[in-house]
């Protein structure tokens, strides 16, 4: 199995037919009920298991994301014990592993591509697609999944000349639309990580350029996030060089594509138009595609307390007002990881005196720890942007410290699962 070096000219194509149990075993110690069975207390369990219940070996596990009933959790790891048959570990070799909860069954669905490095799930709405990068023939590909039948179909397809292979994809709530970054198929790209963003549309076998024409050149495109029905999709314009339109620090803008209409938005800007000034990343997009959070070091956006510091924003895209969130007591550096689908709350990653993962109600204001060790006290974690159930009360996690459960000795990242309540 190769590590991740770029891309290369061969792939798969089409769609690849496989048995639902390649890969799949039974998991003896695993919690084989969804998120509404079990303790009435919060409570913290570990996902990234072997069938026996023993801590996985080999490497760590990461970017984890649970399907919105919590019954599959899904996630990539290094590790090597926790199926049958994983022959292609070595250094920073991932598997993409599916966990159903209900029936304790554990697969690695990306068996039957290869002994390719394969990340970044992500989980349908409807609880029927995964999608995820795999590495085949030399290149990036997007992959889509069929939890019932276990059939495999590549996504990136289609795509202007050039680009061939694909990364980081995002579906939309049926699993119909595929968001991902498309990329070239020059080793180094010739451009200078000029990605682009498109948009499969699985039922009808057609794909669409997503991204905008780039106002100059050096600049490309990644991290995309789609709406529920596929019609809108956020995404980030960057350049190593900088020089947006927000002057020379702004190496990085949020925008939002509707494709319905064919309209595309820059949201990092003050309420009156005016760009951002510095970088903003790592968009997030509600169900409705109405409200966008993203992380940004501008300090023109809203007037913000600390010029040393980035904060996280939220735009509502129908008013055009935008807000500045902060962490606990005003004070704490604060990412958003996620935010669920009605843009009410947003999974936080603090820094500071109370550092640690929690869900914020931007409701209310209220900020409840999602990462707590066996003592009760916020420890440093991680999340991606589907690790929260719609009503935030569960949240997949990944943290490399040894004191969130009993029994942590492993000594490596592990996949964590924290029900806030039934």
């Amino acid at each position: 199995m190769g590590v991740r070096t770029g891309m290369g000219r061969r792939g798969l194509s089409g769609a690849v037919a496989v048995a639902v149990l390649v890969g799949t075993v039974a998991l003896g110690g695993a919690d084989a009920s969804a998120v509404a069975a079990g303790g009435h207390g919060p409570r913290t369990e570990r996902v990234n298991t072997a069938p026996d219940g023993s801590e996985a070996v080999g490497g760590g596990s990461f970017n984890a994301a649970i399907s919105p009933d919590g019954r599959y959790v899904a996630f990539d790891s290094e590790a090597d014990n926790l199926v049958p048959g994983d022959d292609n570990d070595g250094p920073l070799v991932h598997d993409v592993f599916l966990r159903d909860r209900r029936t304790g069954t554990l697969r690695r669905i990306n068996a039957p591509l290869g002994p390719g490095n394969a990340d970044f799930a992500t989980i349908s709405a409807d609880s029927r697609y995964v999608a995820f990068n795999a590495e085949t023939g030399g290149q990036y590909h997007v992959y889509v999944y069929e939890i019932r039948t276990g059939r495999l179909e590549r996504a990136d397809l289609g795509m202007d000349a050039g680009f061939t292979g694909g990364e980081t994809p995002a579906l939309s709530a049926d699993g119909r639309y595929v968001a991902f970054a498309g990329r070239q198929d020059t080793v180094p790209p010739a451009n200078e990580d000029l990605g682009r963003i498109y948009v499969r549309d699985r039922k009808t076998g057609t794909t669409r350029r997503a991204s905008r024409v780039p106002a100059k050149e050096g600049r490309g495109y990644d991290s995309p996030r789609i709406s529920a029905d596929g019609s809108k999709v956020a995404y980030r314009e960057r350049s190593r060089r900088g020089g947006g339109p927000g002057g020379e620090r702004d190496w990085a803008d949020i925008h939002l594509a509707d494709l319905r209409t064919g309209e595309q938005r820059q949201i990092d800007t003050t309420a009156d138009g005016l760009p951002a000034t510095s970088g903003s990343t790592d968009p997030l997009i509600s169900a409705d595609g109405r409200t966008v959070a993203f992380n940004s070091s501008a300090k023109n956006i809203v007037p913000v307390p600390d010029e040393a510091r980035s904060y996280v924003f939220v735009r509502d895209t129908r008013t055009g007002t935008v807000r500045r969130v902060d962490g606990i007591g005003g004070n704490q550096y604060a990412t958003a990881d996620a935010i669920s689908p009605d843009g009410r709350r947003l999974l936080l990653r603090y820094s500071g005196v109370e550092y640690g993962l929690y869900v914020k109600d931007l409701r209310t204001g209220k900020d409840t720890l999602v990462s707590p060790g066996t003592d009760g006290k916020p420890r440093a974690a991680t999340a991606g942007p589907d690790a929260m159930t719609p009503d935030g009360r569960a949240v997949v996690f990944e943290s490399h410290l040894d004191d969130l459960v009993d029994g942590d000795t492993n000594h490596e990242t592990d996949v964590f699962l924290r029900i806030l309540r039934r």
